[in-house]
Parts: C-alpha cells; sequence; structure tokens
C-alpha cells in the first residue's frame, strides 16, 4: 500500500517539476550585455548598433536622434526596452548642430554607455537642403508661369496642369501607396497633386504637409504678378517635395499626405475644396505649412545691398523664422509650442543670431493654405521666413522672385541649401512627435463629442 502512494505522489510532483526548473533557470541567468564598439555617427543618416544581451535590454537616448521600433517606426520615447532576442539597435542621428550624441544601455544592473561623435554626410542624407536646392533649380528652370488652373484668362492654367502631371509622376517614383491630381466635381479646377502613404495603426487620422503650387500671375497686386515666384511659393513646394521623398519611404501609425495646393493665391481655394472632400471617416491629425520659406537660418544675411532683376536696390535685412501654431485645444496648441521649442533648442540644437533669429507662437492668420486646416478645427504648423520685410514687400507677387536672385540673397548656392536643410529637418522632427503623440486632436473633435 505505502509503495502505491508513493508511486503516485512521485508522478504527481513529477508533473510541477518541469515549472519549477524553467523558474529556477531563468533566475539563474546572469544579465550581461555588449554593445558594438563604436565611436562616430554620420549625421542625417540611420545607423545600427549590435547588441548581445543575455536578458531584456533598455536604451536611454540624449536629444539628436530617434529610436526606432520593430516595426521600423520612429520613436521620440526617451526610454525604450527591447527583447534579449533583438541583437541591434535602430535609429535616426538628426542632422542637427551637435557635437554628439550619448546611448545608455542597461541589462539588469550592467551599464553600457555610448558617445558618438558626430560628421558630417557627404552624400545625400534622409532629407536635405542639397537636393532641395536642386529641386527649387528645377522647378523654376522647366515649370514657371504655373498661374491657376481656374484663372482661365491665363492660358486656361495649361502651364499649371503640364507642372502638376510632372509632379505626380515624381510622387509615384518616390514610393507613395497612392498620388492623385485633384478633379472635384464641385470644383474641377482645384488640381492639387496629393501622395498618400497609409499609415499603419490609424490610417484614417492624416499627418499632411505642403505648400502651394501656383504662383501670382499677371497684374496680381501689390508686385504685378511673377513668372517664376521662386519664394512664393516654389520655395514651400520644394520643402514639401523634400520632405514627400522621405516620408513615402518610411513607416508611420498614420497616413503620410504630401501635397501641392492649387489656387491660393486666388484664396485658398485648393486647400478649402481638399478640407471640404476629405472622406467622413477621416480626421487631419496635423498639417504643416510652408509658404515663402526662402531665406532663414542659418543663412547669414548680406551686409551690402544687393541689385534686384529690375535694377531695384534691397537693402541688408535680417532673415527671420517664424513657426505658428493653431487649431486645437489651448492644451494641445501648448503642446505643440513645446514640441517646437524642443527640436529647435534641443534636437537640432539651434543657435539663432540676431541676423536670423526664429521664433514660435500660438497664432492665428489666414495668408495661406494653412487657414483652410486650422478652420476646420484640425492643428496646424505654419512655417514662414520670407527673407525680411524689405525683401518681403518689394518681392511678393513681383517680377523680382526670381531663383537667381533669391540665390544671390542667399550668399551663393551653399546658404540657400542651408535655409532649405534647417527647415526640413525640423518639419521631420515634428512630424515624428505628431505621429507619436498620445491623445492629441485638433478642435474638430471637441465640437464632435
Amino acid at each position: 500500500m505505502r509503495s502505491a502512494v508513493f508511486i503516485i505522489l512521485t508522478f504527481f510532483l513529477a508533473s510541477f517539476s518541469g515549472c519549477f526548473g524553467e523558474d529556477l533557470e531563468e533566475e539563474s541567468v546572469i544579465p550581461k550585455i555588449t554593445v558594438d564598439d563604436v565611436s562616430s555617427a554620420i549625421r542625417g543618416q540611420y545607423m545600427s548598433i549590435a547588441v548581445d544581451s543575455t536578458v531584456d535590454w533598455t536604451v536611454n537616448r540624449s536629444p539628436g536622434l530617434f529610436l526606432m521600433d520593430e516595426f521600423g517606426v520612429l520613436r521620440d520615447a526617451d526610454v525604450m526596452t527591447f527583447p534579449a532576442s533583438q541583437e541591434t539597435l535602430n535609429f535616426l542621428v538628426m542632422d542637427s548642430e551637435r557635437d554628439d550624441i550619448q546611448l545608455e544601455f542597461t541589462a539588469g544592473e550592467e551599464i553600457w554607455n555610448v558617445t558618438l561623435m558626430l560628421e558630417d554626410s557627404s552624400e545625400m542624407m534622409l532629407v536635405d537642403g542639397r537636393r532641395a536646392y536642386e529641386t527649387a533649380d528645377m522647378l523654376t528652370s522647366q515649370y514657371n508661369n504655373r498661374w491657376c488652373a481656374s484663372a482661365s484668362i491665363h492660358e486656361g492654367g495649361a502651364a499649371y496642369e503640364n507642372a502638376a502631371e510632372a509632379m505626380e509622376d515624381k510622387m509615384w517614383d518616390m514610393g507613395f501607396d497612392h498620388v492623385e491630381i485633384t478633379r472635384y466635381p464641385d470644383d474641377p479646377d482645384q488640381l492639387n497633386i496629393v501622395g498618400y502613404n497609409w499609415g499603419r495603426v490609424n490610417p484614417d487620422e492624416y499627418i499632411v504637409i505642403g505648400g502651394h503650387f501656383d504662383i501670382a500671375y499677371m497684374f496680381t497686386p501689390p508686385g504685378g504678378g511673377t513668372n517664376e515666384g521662386a519664394n512664393d511659393d516654389t520655395s514651400g513646394s520644394t520643402v514639401s517635395l523634400e520632405m514627400a521623398q522621405a516620408l513615402a519611404q518610411m513607416e508611420f501609425d498614420h497616413t503620410v499626405v504630401a501635397g501641392l495646393w492649387a489656387c491660393e493665391e486666388e484664396g485658398l481655394l485648393g486647400t478649402r475644396a481638399y478640407v471640404a472632400n476629405l472622406p467622413e471617416n477621416v480626421s487631419v491629425r496635423a498639417y504643416m505649412n510652408f509658404d515663402m520659406v526662402a531665406l532663414n537660418y542659418p543663412i547669414t544675411p548680406l551686409t551690402e545691398p544687393v541689385i534686384g532683376p529690375a535694377g531695384e536696390i534691397f537693402e541688408p535685412t535680417k532673415y527671420d523664422w517664424s513657426i505658428s501654431v493653431a487649431g486645437a485645444s489651448q492644451e494641445n496648441m501648448e503642446r505643440m509650442h513645446d514640441w517646437v521649442g524642443t527640436t529647435i533648442e534641443e534636437d537640432l540644437a539651434y543657435e539663432p543670431t540676431e541676423g536670423n533669429p526664429i521664433y514660435w507662437q500660438i497664432a492665428e492668420s489666414c495668408a495661406s493654405d494653412h487657414c483652410s486646416f486650422f478652420q476646420a478645427g484640425y492643428p496646424t504648423f505654419n512655417f514662414f521666413s520670407p527673407g525680411g520685410d524689405i525683401s518681403f514687400w518689394q518681392e511678393w507677387h513681383s517680377p523680382s522672385d526670381t531663383f537667381e536672385f533669391m540665390t544671390a540673397k542667399a550668399g551663393g548656392p551653399d546658404g540657400m541649401a542651408s535655409g532649405f536643410n534647417s527647415l526640413v529637418w525640423a518639419a521631420l522632427d515634428l512630424f515624428v512627435r505628431v505621429d507619436n503623440a498620445e491623445n492629441f486632436h485638433g478642435n474638430w473633435k471637441e465640437s464632435t463629442e
């Protein structure tokens, strides 16, 4: 009898032995981490560092980079934890003015610190002012007279439509999931060129970037119209296209939308039509607008007067850059305001001067396409850097608004490229923050609750 009881008890205890054994085995794993010995990083490029850890490991990052999760999405979290099975840390190095960036790896009580000295990239970066300069040159040399399609007295918009079709092809080549030239049944003249990269988590929430593609037609006040519209708004179209070529290839939680807008010069007609025709299930998480963004930090303002295309004398002026936020509750607008400060002062470490200040504010204006979005209750960021008051008033809707003259005021191609570069990196940084933000929405949601 005792023998039978012993045998039964032995089988009963054996059924638990595996669990106990596994617990003991897990407890016996000693945390140990080894990180690849690297000492430098290239600005504006993705980077991977090999990691070998016996347990789950955590990374604490400094400003100046974004970590990447297992889905390839950039994250703005300062601290992230990865499974022991993950053998690389992937991240994007911002093109900041920092000298270095830091990472701290932790596994249990094991700590591994890495400082990476930053080096300039000889190749094109993820977004790059040098490539943007080439785009601006292309647009102003090959696709001028982009007068709005609804202005029938101006060739019926033939030059604009030709340019729009060319940009549609270019955006397909960038790799967008869908590209279209809009032809709304109730407003067929609003030929917006729009590319979509569908979000992996919330495809019905759009993060939109854009600038208007049309330029001021003949007799437009105050300057009488322009053929190139180099600053107003080929510059904004350029920044939008430079952002687009990167965003089309990246992974985000929310859908990327890149727009080149029609008929801004006639009353924001293209964006008003776009917003009015959004699908019922779609909301705009945020919109970033670029209008007259040719001359800004870190371009050094000229010290001597420069002669315009028609003999005008342009006095030296500061090249200021403003970023205005609107379209959300006070709490969310303050978050947006703080994001801009973190982007400019910490991540990118820009050091504005009296000659090229940068300032950000909570303010509404209907001087450009962002108005169409914030009036619908969507959060907006409006980038504006026209080149100072004197330049703005003498060039605005004027034949003086040429690519050659804009480049001269920037001190040459390198100067112009540097201004575009600061814009695209600031915008990309903010884009990542908007994509990552929790409980973030505009006034549109409050009005429907």
